[in-house]
């Protein structure tokens, strides 16, 4: 997998859990629906856990909405990974060490 940059300015998602949800691809919203669900419902709701919640999905969604085709192309090669159809490349380890660059 490639970085892109990406220049041209993303697509706005509204910070709120009715726009980050309706800006998610379909295969996300059981998730964000199961989630949110299960932090609202616990005895005491923490503020922060929903804060953090909402933060995240709204990166996913922003991300998602940016560029449709290198999300499903990035999932797909995840999937290919995780079914061992496809190999991992080295890890970021590996490649330093071969510049002469140990962590």
């Amino acid at each position: 997998m490639t970085v892109q940059r990406h220049d041209e300015p993303r697509p706005l998602v509204e910070r709120t859990f009715t726009a980050v949800r309706a800006a998610l691809p379909a295969a996300n919203v059981g998730v964000f629906d199961a989630e949110l669900e299960a932090i609202t419902h616990a005895p005491v709701v923490s503020l922060s856990a929903l804060d953090d919640f909402l933060s995240a999905w709204w990166r996913i969604a922003t991300r998602a909405v940016a560029d449709p085709a290198d999300w499903r192309r990035m999932h797909q090669e995840a999937e290919q990974l995780q079914s061992g159809a496809r190999q991992a490349g080295p890890t970021l380890t590996e490649v330093l060490a071969r510049r002469g660059i140990q962590l």
